[in-house]
């Protein structure tokens, strides 16, 4: 019951705070808008105010803003190119601002999300190299490092702070190096092979295998003002943005596998894990589906946000509108597409996370 009602909050704060993008910059714009809808059809209940039909519908993967003069994922009866308060009769810059809305929203929920989380609780930093925690059954375990411990040399080389008793340590995996520690006024000593461990690598977008020998320093929290946290914030923001990046880039070359991918159920049960770790990790986490979602949406692909761009820009490139039948059997294609490829991540989904298959 907490991982779906923990999906259902996730799910539900990300598409309103995209669909009402869309609806306020279409507002701003003196667009008309037609409906405004919280997940696909069929319709479940709905209240009309102003020119506006407000809904709730049954398919909870997503959402739309039904505009004038616009063909939408709602496939829903004749587009009026002839409205001059229409989606078809904004200047460019409109259109685009418009369209882009959903993403902006998304990715300003996330930054809000990181920096608020930043600004109240601090930093944590690794400090100096005394061991807070030895895991068990790691290379230091086994050797007799206790928590408490403090590591003075590796590799017959002083370590001071913890970036560089780390850094050295990864460049030995899986090769025994020597690692002196002080436990009270007695220096001891050992051979140590770091494990081999996967780890890929950001910059060069490719796996490296580290060295890790399963122990943890001492974490220093510091107090950050609004505006530092606002700093980190956006580097956090940038992160997402990266990996997401690079996880497409190696989708597309082969590198990394359609059933690696994560879909609805694999997000509910991360929804409920993530609730169960406390207020922050589940906030964060919506901060990173948030994010991720925007990266998503701003592909070129038919019926995303970036789909509908796209089709803006040609229409601005060539100058006249591209005709409404090629936009509708184009969405109808861009819709197929993502429903099969949702069956398919869903259907890893359940033997990786449900099954516990591999």
């Amino acid at each position: 019951m907490l991982t779906l009602l923990s999906f259902i909050v996730v799910i539900g704060i990300i598409v309103f705070v995209h669909e009402f993008g869309h609806f306020l910059a279409a507002k701003l714009s003196g667009v008309r808008v037609e409906v405004f809808s919280l997940g696909f059809p069929p319709k479940l209940i709905s209240w009309t105010r102003g020119e506006t039909e407000y809904q709730l519908a049954w398919i909870p993967l997503g959402g739309y803003v039904k505009m004038s003069g616009m063909a939408d994922e709602s496939f829903d009866g004749e587009v009026d190119l002839k409205d001059p308060r229409g989606f078809t009769a904004q200047p460019f810059w409109n259109k685009t601002f418009i369209i882009s809305a959903g993403v902006i929203m998304n990715i300003l929920l996330g930054f809000l999300i990181y920096t608020t989380l930043v600004w109240s609780s601090g930093v944590g930093k690794m400090t100096g190299t005394t061991l807070t925690m030895v895991s068990e059954n790691y290379p230091a375990a086994e050797a007799g490092l206790m928590e408490g411990d403090r590591i003075a040399e590796v590799d017959g080389k002083r370590v001071d702070d913890w970036e560089t008793l780390t850094n050295t340590i990864r460049h030995y995996p899986g090769v025994p190096v020597s690692i002196s520690w002080m436990r009270g006024d007695s220096l001891m000593s050992s051979q140590i092979t770091p494990r081999a461990t996967p780890e890929f690598n950001i910059s060069e977008v490719k796996m490296d295998t580290v060295g890790k020998i399963g122990i943890l320093g001492t974490i220093v929290v510091e107090d950050v003002g609004v505006f530092k946290a606002a700093f980190y914030g956006a580097d956090q923001v940038w992160s997402i943005v990266r990996l997401n990046a690079v996880s497409l880039g190696a989708l597309l070359t082969g590198r990394a596998k359609v059933k690696e991918l994560t879909g609805p159920l694999g997000i509910a049960k991360m929804s409920g894990d993530s609730a169960r770790s406390g207020v922050a990790t589940f906030f964060s986490f919506i901060g990173m589906i948030s994010i991720s979602i925007a990266f998503l949406n701003i592909l070129p692909i038919p019926m995303l946000d970036g789909g509908h761009l796209l089709f803006i820009i040609i229409e601005k490139i060539i100058g006249r509108e591209i005709p409404e039948k090629v936009k509708d059997n184009l969405l109808k294609v861009g819709m197929a597409a993502l429903i099969l490829l949702v069956v398919v991540v869903s259907y890893h989904d359940v033997i990786r996370y449900y099954i516990g298959a591999n």
